[in-house]
């Protein structure tokens, strides 16, 4: 070990090597001495190398900084000096450093750069004081280092405005689905920004996550609003068919609402409705391949051509018609008259054929097939 005389003359050498050397005795002497080092030496080494700091190169205060980061008992003051200088000679002690206080490391993550913040959000335990001014002021790096920290502790306020800054950064947001200290508050205003990559991956964090079980509730509110949105939909149509049988709405401002809208169940039992007609049989002639059924539903319960027209481009949107295709079909729809209409949808509802159904005119299969062949279409006027 070095003794106090070679000591004296490194202090006498003034030059950078002379300084350096000095430094380096110094460490060696504080360093090898481990737990048991007298508090002489602590108090040695401290007051010394802060007198000589200053004069140290950057590469000397960087040696310096590895050596002594990690020792429980460095001098504080000098550990603040060190925590403060540019980074690459900081990084270490604020990492690392078991000396540094909470008050030393909010004080320095108050003004320092974001390397220094950064370093900090990587200790391996922050508090909540520390991460509070991280999350004040770090930039997304910081931000997601200090939430990708375990060992990190969080105010709610702190993790509500983590959440906030995440709304455009997936790094953070994947930092935060991690954390099981996550609040059901942050969590929830959490939840409406994630990638369904995101919440692919929280399904598989356990049932006792924050965050899975607020997406199983979600879930079920969704379906729950949903269900209840059809229920609603569907109660508006029925009321909608019910006054177009009581003549208290024209037909063709349901026909229209209903094929604009797609709305195909809807458009099918209204047509059922007023030919009186099962809504099964009805349905599947919106989208068959022959439109003469159809054309007679329509013209016989007064559908004019433009809202025909509107289940027309319904139909096209589902079969892939052409222009000219359409063109053929209004012209079919013009062709028939409504009173032809009206007679060949009695035909058909007392045939067996066109619609499926027998509904009990009580002819015989080859009488229905003839007079099938008699049906009324385009020539009836």
């Amino acid at each position: 070990m070095i003794n106090l005389a070679k000591l004296a003359d490194l202090a006498r050498d003034p030059s950078a090597a002379g300084r350096k050397s000095l430094v380096g005795a110094l460490t060696d002497l504080f360093v090898n001495s481990g737990d048991d080092r007298d508090e002489q030496i602590s108090l040695l080494f401290g007051d010394i190398v802060l007198k000589v700091l200053g004069q140290l190169e950057e590469e000397t205060r960087i040696i310096l900084s590895k050596r002594v980061c990690r020792e429980k008992d460095a001098p504080r003051e000098l550990m603040v000096k060190l925590a403060n200088d540019m980074i690459t000679v900081a990084e270490p002690v604020l990492e690392k450093s078991p000396a540094l206080t909470s008050d030393d490391l909010v004080a320095i993550a108050s003004s320092a750069s974001m390397e220094h913040l950064g370093a900090i959000a990587g200790r391996e335990t922050v508090d909540v004081a520390v991460t509070t001014v991280l999350v004040d002021r770090g930039d997304s790096a910081v931000l997601s280092k200090v939430a990708e920290n375990k060992g990190a502790q969080f105010a709610d306020s702190s993790f509500l405005k983590l959440v906030e800054k995440a709304r455009s950064n997936e790094k953070i947001q994947a930092a935060l689905i991690n954390r099981p200290d996550l609040p059901e508050e942050a969590a929830q205003a959490l939840l409406p920004f994630l990638t369904e990559e995101l919440k692919e991956r929280i399904s598989s964090l356990g049932a006792d996550n924050t965050l899975v079980q607020l997406l199983a509730e979600r879930a079920a509110t969704e379906v729950a609003a949903r269900a209840h949105k059809l229920e609603e939909a569907r109660e508006q149509s029925n009321a909608l068919i019910k006054d177009v049988i009581n003549k208290k709405t024209k037909i063709d401002d349901a026909v229209t609402m209903f094929a604009r809208a797609d709305r195909t169940a809807e458009l099918g039992m209204l047509l059922a409705k007023v030919s009186e007609l099962p809504p099964a049989a009805v349905s599947q002639l919106l989208f068959s391949k022959s439109d003469k059924p159809l054309i007679i539903l329509c013209k016989a319960n007064g559908v004019t051509s433009d809202a025909y027209k509107d289940v027309l481009t319904m139909r096209a949107r589902r079969l892939r018609m052409g222009g000219l295709e359409l063109n053929a079909a209004i012209q079919r729809y013009s062709a028939l008259s409504e009173e032809g209409a009206k007679r060949s949808l009695e035909t058909l509802k007392n045939s067996s054929g066109v619609f499926g159904l027998n509904t009990g005119s009580g002819k015989a299969p080859a009488e229905a097939a003839s007079s099938k062949k008699n049906i009324p279409f385009a020539s009836s006027r």
